[in-house]
């Protein structure tokens, strides 16, 4: 209990003053001594509020939101590891941290604003790691480069520590200098093969040789001769499977007695001996297979790797290649540390090069803008419930890639299954301007979709997407808090709940305004507040949650908003082209101030001769007085009328300030009061109730105030949280 001197000011002239307040689980029974220090007669005024502040809130002017006196309202949040399901965050809950500051939980943080994903659609490979050596986190869309071969690739997330997704740039059908994954065993003059070939038939694909002098051991970097043997250059993608070949001293000469021509498959040779199954041989420029050795005749196939089936002459050589090892061509080198050029997080590589590096067409996500380098790719997706979910689809790379979602099928209707469409909104063309799909999330989604490609021919782009799945009890890392006292929140703080230990994170305290509802006028927006002990005053643009009282209610978030339209004037007249009916909650096209249009909202009612009125539904925010509105005929029917103009009569302010404007007549129970010249007036038996504030009035600046009394505590104020079911009960 608090007892004696409570307050005591003397103020100046004409000047309100909050003398004393009690906290809202306190009362206080006092006397106010007005002394009168002047040579003459004075006046005084006292009035006893039961709030503090009116704050003018953002919504309908008929608004919905849910308040009552009672609740807690904070804009006090922080940001916790490893945070609350929605059921454990238990309004009331009170919790000290082990640096000895005290809160009360008013409830989690649900964010409702859409979470936009921007889409690309990129060639991305597997590259696997020695997760025992991964140093540090690497960043979306950095630059990865390998320490011996100075190679370099695009990071694009991770696949735990198994691999690094990662995209590779080609090397142009002209490119001669090209990384190779390592470079024993190789020789200048050695034939590479594989590029572009079908390694199961050895079709197609380009040889290429390396120049004299043209490996560098150091870097692993191979200087080329491309399109060798008459093959032509193509690009190399990275991480193509190559063999490198050598002429061994296995040779032989063609004795068919006349020309081995075309299509011919029995090569007969003056001397098998050495020739095997399944080796390759090169005569002129052409390479064949051997498929079978029957005395002298070699059945082959003929033109591997992209050399031609042609006429050979009779006598010419018959040479045996030797099959040199399987390397990756473009690629960074075997067991290479790479390192990342933003976050400088290091990695050892650890891919195996019998087997080539599978580059897959896949969608990447970033959730930064549309011109975003740093997207990653997401094998899944967790949607949170009540959130919306978009996907742009505006960059070029997404032409033919169409997003959409399958509940029976990870290809859709690629595939044997369907397109989910509950909830799914699917906006232009993909790679368009403007293009997105979006995904509604509520209770009734199904648990488990498929996102996938569904472009054209039909099947051409499998392979693409990705798994989402539904989370319908989501953590939520920020929850709003009342009633901070002792010492202050701090970074790395914890306190323990229902057995789980949160953790105050770096940076994760927003210190902001709490306090308790006195009383509601839905009709006006106004909310009449007593603000909480220790807590700063609320100001514009603050936002806090109301409290319906329904079990599990929705909770709405809204702001205190300055310049809210609470009135219009001078709305145009009458135009008799204008068409006739009522337009209900539609925003004005233009602005003659600052105000924001979009959630400004009237209805319109046009009669027959073109008369419109005008009633104001949602005064928005920002506004200035006199400022002038316009709704574009084409809003009104489009008849061919003028545009209806109407100016912005009275604003809001967001929070009430001045005094006078606060205290209603009915607050003053002394009104001009007078005191004579050198006079102490004495009031007794004044009760000041939780939550309650005392003003003074003076009409001289010689007037001083003493406040005595005691407080005690008090339960007259009941405090009144949300109500919530906790998991199983």
């Amino acid at each position: 209990m608090t007892a004696g001197r409570l307050a005591a000011s003397k103020p100046g002239a004409t000047t309100n003053t909050v003398l004393y307040r009690t906290p809202i689980d306190k009362s206080a029974s006092t006397v106010l001594n007005v002394c009168n220090q002047s040579g003459s007669g004075v006046s005084y005024r006292a009035a006893l509020r039961d709030y503090e502040q009116v704050l003018h809130l953002d919504g309908l002017n008929t608004s919905a939101y849910k308040f009552a006196k009672g609740n807690p309202i904070s804009a006090y949040k922080i940001n916790v590891e490893p945070g609350f399901q929605d059921s454990a965050a238990i309004p009331g809950t009170t919790f000290t941290t082990t640096n000895g500051a005290t809160a009360t939980i008013l409830d989690v943080f649900k964010p409702t604003n859409d979470v936009d994903y921007f889409v690309k659609v990129l060639p991305i490979s597997g590259t696997a790691i020695d997760g025992d050596n991964l140093a540090g986190t690497l960043i979306g869309g950095e630059t990865l480069t390998g320490a011996t071969s100075g190679f370099t690739a695009t990071f694009r997330g991770m696949n735990a520590t198994i691999a690094v997704w990662t995209e590779y740039a080609e090397i142009a059908a002209g490119g001669t200098t090209v990384n190779i994954s390592r470079t024993t065993g190789l020789a200048d003059g050695m034939y590479l093969t594989g590029v572009g070939t079908n390694l199961a038939t050895l079709q197609d694909g380009e040889v290429m040789s390396i120049n004299s002098s043209g490996i560098n051991t150091t870097t692993n970097v191979l200087q080329l001769s491309r399109g060798q043997l008459g093959t032509t250059a193509a690009a190399i993608p990275a991480g193509s499977q190559i063999n490198a070949w050598s002429a061994s001293a296995t040779v032989s000469t063609i004795a068919e007695g006349a020309t081995y021509v075309a299509g011919d498959n029995v090569l007969t040779v003056a001397n098998s001996t050495g020739f095997t199954s399944g080796s390759i041989i090169i005569v002129d420029n052409e390479l064949m297979q051997i498929s079978e050795v029957n005395g002298n005749d070699l059945s082959v196939v003929r033109g591997r790797y992209g050399t031609t089936d042609v006429d050979h002459n009779d006598g010419v050589n018959v040479t045996l290649l030797t099959d040199n090892g399987i390397y990756l061509l473009n690629y960074f080198s075997e067991g290479e540390t790479v390192t990342g050029s933003q976050s400088n997080a290091t990695v050892a590589l650890n891919f195996n090069t019998a087997q080539g590096a599978t580059i897959d067409t896949k969608y990447v996500l970033s959730t930064t803008s549309v011109g975003a380098t740093d997207h990653i790719i997401q094998t899944l997706n967790t949607y949170d419930l009540n959130r919306t979910y978009k996907y742009n689809l505006e960059d070029s790379t997404c032409t033919n890639y169409p997003l959409k979602f399958s509940g029976d099928d990870t290809e859709g209707t690629n595939g044997s299954g369907t397109e989910y469409t509950a909830g799914v909104s699917k906006v232009g063309t993909a790679g368009s301007s403007g293009a997105y799909t979006s995904i509604d999330i509520t209770a009734d989604t199904q648990a488990n979709l498929n996102v996938y490609a569904d472009g054209s021919p039909a099947g051409s782009t499998t392979g693409v997407g990705f798994v989402a799945s539904v989370n319908d009890n989501p953590s939520y890392n920020e929850i709003y808090i009342y009633d901070v006292k002792g010492e202050a929140l701090a970074a790395a703080d914890t306190f323990t709940i229902s057995a789980t230990t949160q953790t105050i994170q770096q940076n994760g305290i927003t210190v902001g305004p709490f306090g308790y509802v006195q009383d509601w006028y839905p009709a006006l927006c106004h909310l009449k507040v007593t603000i909480g002990e220790g807590s700063e005053a609320f100001a514009a643009n603050d936002s806090f949650y109301d409290t319906p009282t329904l079990n599990l209610g929705t909770r709405v978030l809204t702001t205190a908003r300055t310049g809210k339209a609470l009135s219009i004037n001078n709305i145009g007249g009458a135009d008799a082209s204008r068409s006739a009916g009522t337009y209900t909650n539609i925003s004005p096209n233009s602005t003659g101030g600052s105000g924001d249009i979009a959630t400004t909202k009237v209805t319109v009612v046009v009669d027959g001769s073109g008369a419109a009125t005008i009633t104001l539904l949602n005064g928005g925010y920002g506004h200035a007085g006199s400022d002038t509105l316009t709704i574009n005929d084409s809003q009104l029917g489009g008849g061919g009328g003028a545009a209806l103009t109407f100016d912005v009569n009275t604003i809001s302010t967001a929070v009430h300030t001045d005094q006078t404007a606060l205290y209603s007549d009915e607050d003053y129970f002394f009104y001009g009061k007078a005191v004579a010249a050198n006079i102490t007036d004495k009031n007794t038996s004044i009760i000041v109730g939780p939550g309650q504030n005392l003003l003074v009035y003076s009409s001289a600046g010689d007037i001083s105030y003493v406040l005595n009394g005691f407080e005690t505590t008090s339960d007259d104020y009941t405090v009144v949280n949300m109500t919530k079911i906790q998991s199983g009960g």
